[in-house]
């Protein structure tokens, strides 16, 4: 099964390539309409997305600039949308539940960083037009596929956090620090 960020950016650039095929092809500057029209849907998605979302999750928006979980902070299920900005997610501070907790991050432009302590599960779901992880020391670049990559004791562990991240560009990196 392919992540959703992949279909959705698919979809997108295949609405955009038969946009100006057709501008090609009739000499009418479909564009014109479509971006603009485009631009509208955008914004409407945006406002109805956190009345979709269930009452389990938690929804922060960010425009320009950092979201940063690096205080002492109780972990729950949670979306953050950031267009241009970093996000910053320090486990080792956080209270994580026993179970699964789920963190979705969606940025245009941006670099996501955690940090791991030792005692917590982590799978990372990467999705992306252009994405650079460093996991665990690691580095890999990929170029429109996903990544998945999970801590070696993720399946055992009492506590795991899920985080699914779709960006256009941005850097992920997972650190594990003692704790």
């Amino acid at each position: 099964m392919r992540p959703k960020g992949l279909i959705v950016l698919g979809i997108i650039f295949i609405v955009l390539g038969l946009t100006a095929l057709v501008s090609t092809l009739t000499g009418y500057d479909f564009g014109a309409i479509c971006f603009p029209l485009g631009l509208i849907l955008l914004g409407v998605w945006v406002l109805w997305r956190p009345r979709m979302v269930s009452g389990e999750r938690e929804t922060h928006f960010q425009f320009l600039g950092d979201v940063k979980r690096t205080d002492n902070y109780a972990l729950h299920n949670e979306e953050i949308w950031s267009f241009i900005g970093d996000i910053d997610i320090d486990l080792s501070r956080a209270q994580v539940a026993v179970g699964e907790t789920s963190l979705r991050a969606y940025n245009f432009i941006g670099d996501v960083e955690v940090d791991v302590p030792t005692g917590v599960g982590l799978m990372l779901v990467a999705d992306g037009f252009l994405t650079s992880i460093k996991w665990m020391g690691a580095k890999e670049d990929n170029f429109l596929t996903g990544a998945q990559h999970a801590t070696p004791s993720y399946e055992q562990a009492e506590r795991k956090v899920r985080l699914e991240v779709t960006s256009f560009i941005g850097d992920i990196k997972v650190r594990q620090i003692s704790g």
